[in-house]
């Protein structure tokens, strides 16, 4: 669903250290919800399917806020294609790739700019605009090209709203 984020129920054990088997140990004396990612739960739930449940669904409340922040799948997917595809022709045809990428700008720039998320807590006073260009969502590694998939969990302390027509 989200790159980097797989559920990782996690058994408890007698002795205090935590399992993340396939099958819960005969002796599990609880679940730990956790993810691929690194974020563990918040507390041990019974060793019971409803405890397992409950850890599961500690799980989705983790992943909420990325599902919310990840774009869909087929964009990426066009979006990487287009960057390999670009990146392709530049090697035999540099200008015609340039005229491509000069389209690209056009268009993405004015949605980079739109005030699509405000800065500050949700009903906090003087709260800005706030605004991130494609490099600054994602790291970049020395000779890789840029990519749109996210790489970290959202900000939050930004509250995301609807575009306004407000000029202010």
């Amino acid at each position: 669903m989200v790159p980097g984020h797989a559920e990782l129920v996690g058994f408890r054990l007698p002795d205090g250290a935590l399992s993340t088997n396939a099958a819960a140990p005969a002796d599990a004396v609880g679940y730990r919800a956790g993810c691929s990612c690194g974020w563990v739960g918040t507390r041990d739930y019974p060793a019971t399917d409803e405890g397992r449940w409950m850890a599961t669904s500690e799980w989705g409340g983790h992943l909420r806020p990325l599902l919310a922040a990840t774009p869909p799948n087929w964009l990426l997917n066009r979006s990487d294609a287009l960057r390999d595809n670009v990146a392709e022709l530049a090697t035999t045809w540099p200008l015609q790739a340039l005229g491509i990428l000069a389209q690209v700008e056009r268009w993405q720039r004015p949605l980079i700019e739109r005030p699509w998320c405000r800065r500050g807590r949700p009903g906090s006073p003087g709260r800005k605009s706030a605004t991130r260009s494609a490099s600054a969502a994602s790291p970049r590694t020395s000779g890789s090209a840029p990519s749109l998939r996210p790489s970290h969990a959202p900000d939050p302390t930004v509250a995301c709203a609807p575009a306004t027509n407000d000029t202010r």
